[in-house]
């Protein structure tokens, strides 16, 4: 190792710039612990809940998401925070190897044990790699702050000025942050120039950038002096940088990692059933203290890049709620309550009292804050949790207010008491006959368990669900499925009149007690009978099956029909021939399956099977698509703000130019026909189920009595 290619750390820094140096390192460290408790205190202001499990898987995703920018990179902007991220981290290293090369390698050499690699070649790569990362963080910082000052996109935009407390921290915003960004690389770099230049070295430095500023400091007649006073006014930048992470926005650089840490590791989309609801006294969320630690944790964490907006179908058509949005109102609202009820915990506590909270002051968080249009207008599609980089859940945050609203204060939109009405009394949400339920299958020969034992042989029970078993154009899907599984031999039963709906949209309109009584119902009935598996066309059937029952007790094998029908393809048990349906289709993927569920290659894989089809892809599918409008029990109430969310997602489809657009929910199958029939397309277009193009491309039915 040649020593000569080296520089003297802290070479012209007087002693007493030094002791400034090292001693802010107390303050500092005094208010991360101060911030850090703060945090602690608030944050433990929720409930109790568990996220401790799989602690590997838990550790797994906050490096992959949080440590490799797992999520930020999805989209075309997050090359910028990328940037930033890596190179701060990059030069946080930098300065440990300095760090370890001054003081460590000082003190080790008193002890008698000498060590010190920051020369030769190592340093040459050391000095290039630097500039490197101050080049990179002045790229990322300018290019987010003209893209906040010149491009500005929506996804930025901030709630309204009364709901944004007056604090230091909102003063600030990201723009201090983003300054300080530009300042700290900026001076870094005329730093390393000015000491190259007040002290040239022996060597050629292979600090790119570094060395041809020197030349143009020393033509300004810079020297050492310049370089002593730069050096005091660089580091009281990268202090202010530093007091910034735990006092302003930044601090989700600490929590990110945190809250990625925590995430829920159960299915998207599923819903925490209430503790004890038989003799629970509150129902859901009315205080912003009512929520869990990790739902305040959500709040601390969320960075307010709006990700979560993106594809959320209210944002895009113009309707009140904005996830975003509600999350901060939310962080406002707790920080402003925070010092009164942490005060009044730590009272109780003290004086071994139970923990009461004070009456809450300010606004209403339902009726005020959030505003009941936003906490109604959610179609739960899982479009928020699929953008937010940090791990925000959205879902049970809506969910647990309109609990409160439904279950304490029996308010909640007009429409949703027939669904709530008809569930309860008929096991439908249209209310229509119990007894009428199987109607839909006279004449298909299709064995039916209630009141029987289940067939020996029995391969599924076919789930068919409120909409395939009432809605008229639903049951043609449900015939269509029918005819799919005869023609492929496929050993199926229904369960006929015991067959009740899953409460599907009672539980996402906050009816959870109505949502317990049919689940438990529902449970019972499948357990009596045991099938081996179940197959369902809805997506939300498939969903409440799979991801929600076992929480009450019933763990089933449940598959869509997109998964059932690849299956049988595969398994050369169904072999569709017949090229009279060949078209240009496009595949509207359901939330529920897509996102929630992750699975969307199951249908593409059925329609490339079908002979003669040609398949299309939006830019809003699979994972990404955009929700129809009906999720979140919003099929069963009006939609009365902004564009209709059907339509907007049809006119996405349309870019395919498509002669068919193919879904594979009964609720997303009536929003785009309404969406077709409002664009007068019904001559060029149509919808069909994934189900009804399968049947269709099948040899015709031999006279053998099968209407199907």
């Amino acid at each position: 190792m040649d020593q000569s290619i080296t520089r003297p750390i802290l070479w012209n820094v007087p002693v007493l710039f030094q002791v400034f140096m090292y001693g802010m390192l107390v303050p500092l460290g005094a208010v991360f612990v101060w911030a850090g408790l703060r945090w602690y205190r608030i944050v433990s202001l929720g409930k109790a809940e568990d996220r401790f499990d799989r602690p590997l898987i838990r550790l797994w995703i906050a490096l992959r998401d949080a440590v490799g920018q797992g999520r930020v990179v999805r989209e075309s902007w997050g090359w910028m925070h990328y940037l930033l991220y890596v190179a701060f981290v990059g030069l946080f290293i930098g300065t440990t190897i300095v760090f370890i090369n001054s003081d460590i390698a000082w003190l080790f050499a008193r002890l008698g044990h000498p060590f010190y690699f920051y020369d030769g070649f190592f340093y040459l790569v050391f000095k290039a790699a630097m500039d490197t990362f101050f080049l990179l963080i002045i790229v990322g910082a300018g290019a987010t702050a003209l893209r906040r000052a010149v491009a500005r996109p929506s996804v930025l935009a901030q709630p309204p000025a009364e709901k944004i407390a007056s604090n230091l921290e909102n003063r600030l915003g990201y723009w201090a942050a983003l300054i300080l960004l530009l300042l700290v690389p900026l001076t870094g770099l005329m730093l390393e120039a000015a000491r190259i230049n007040a002290h040239p070295p022996g060597f050629v430095e292979w600090a790119y950038i570094a060395r041809p500023l020197a030349r143009l400091e020393a033509l300004l007649g810079a020297g050492a002096g310049f370089h002593r006073w730069l050096w005091l006014f660089h580091v009281v930048l990268v202090y202010g940088l530093l007091f910034g992470f735990p006092l302003t926005k930044l601090r989700h650089f600490i929590f990110a990692p945190l809250n990625l840490f925590f995430r829920n590791l159960k299915p998207r989309g599923r819903l925490a059933p209430i503790a004890d609801l038989e003799n629970a006294e509150e129902f859901g969320v009315a205080r912003v203290q009512d929520y869990t630690w990790k739902q305040l944790l959500d709040m601390a964490s969320c960075l307010e890049c709006g990700r979560c907006t993106i594809n959320c179908p209210t944002v895009n058509t113009g309707k009140t709620l904005n996830p975003k949005f509600v999350v901060i109102e939310q962080r406002e609202l707790l920080l402003k309550q925070a010092p009164a009820l942490v005060a009044a915990r730590q009272n109780a506590s003290s004086n071994g009292e139970a923990k009461t909270e004070p009456a809450a002051s300010g606004p209403d968080m339902i009726t005020e804050v959030v505003t009941e249009a936003a906490i109604w207008g959610c179609t739960t599609c899982g479009w928020c949790e699929e953008g937010c980089p940090v791990g925000i859940e959205h879902i049970q945050r809506f969910v647990d207010m309109r609990r409160h609203q439904v279950l304490m204060e029996g308010s909640f939109p007009q429409e949703a008491a027939n669904a709530f009405r008809g569930i309860e009394n008929q096991g439908n949400p249209w209310g229509l006959e119990q007894a009428r339920r199987a109607d839909w299958a006279k004449g298909l020969d299709i064995p039916v368990l209630a009141g029987m034992e289940r067939p020996q042989d029995l391969e599924v029970l076919y789930w068919v669900g409120c909409a395939g078993s009432y809605d008229e154009r639903s049951q043609r899907v449900s015939r269509a499925l029918v005819r799919v599984m005869q023609e492929a031999g496929v050993r199926f039963a229904i369960l006929g009149t015991e067959e009740r709906c899953t409460g599907d949209p009672a539980r996402r309109l906050g009816n959870e007690y109505l949502y317990a009584m049919v689940a438990a119902q529902n449970v019972e009935t499948l357990e009596r009978y045991r099938p081996p598996r179940i197959v369902t066309q809805c997506p939300h059937c498939f969903h409440n099956l799979k991801n929600e029952y076992p929480d009450f007790g019933g763990k089933f094998e449940v598959v869509h029909e997109a998964e059932f029908i690849e299956e049988l393809i595969r398994a050369g048990r169904l072999k569709p021939n017949s090229a009279a349906a060949a078209r240009r289709v496009t595949y509207h993927d359901p939330c529920y399956m897509a996102r929630h569920n992750g699975r969307f290659s199951a249908a593409r894989s059925v329609l490339r099977a079908l002979p003669g089809s040609v398949v299309g892809e939006v830019a809003c599918s699979r994972e990404r698509t955009f929700c129809c409008g009906a999720g979140g029990g919003c099929f069963w109430k009006e939609e009365r703000e902004g564009t209709r969310i059907n339509q907007h997602r049809f006119a996405q489809l349309c870019e395919a130019d498509p002669e068919t657009v193919a879904v594979g929910c009964p609720f997303c199958l009536t929003q785009m026909e309404d969406a077709l029939k409002a664009r007068s397309l019904e001559e060029r277009m149509n919808v069909k189920d994934l189900a009804e193009l399968v049947a269709d491309a099948l040899a015709p039915a031999k006279p053998s009595g099968n209407p199907a």
